[in-house]
């Protein structure tokens, strides 16, 4: 009759599932640090989008102002022209 492997002990199963549980929550705790880190980085990230945002919005309403500044300005020049009766050579 061949030799039959040896089927582990009670006691060293219940060995192994401990090891392997220990293992499982270092590696959950180690998740969950990384979680915890992740979680700061998107706080983080998000103000500096909000940021963002309300710069484009205050250089939008700038370019808008400065445009219309300029408009005011070539009508203002047109209306000297015409005042001037336009250009003298």
């Amino acid at each position: 009759m061949p030799n039959k492997p040896k089927k582990p002990t009670l006691t060293a199963r219940v060995d192994r599932l401990d090891e392997a549980m220990t293992r499982a929550w270092t590696a959950i705790e180690g998740l969950a640090e990384k979680q915890s880190k992740l979680d700061d980085v998107l706080v983080v990230l998000t103000e500096a989008q909000i940021k963002t945002e309300e710069r484009f919005q205050q250089t939008g309403e700038r370019f808008q102002q400065t445009g219309e500044r300029i408009d005011k300005l070539v009508s203002a020049i047109g209306e000297l022209i015409r005042r001037n009766g336009g250009a003298k050579p």
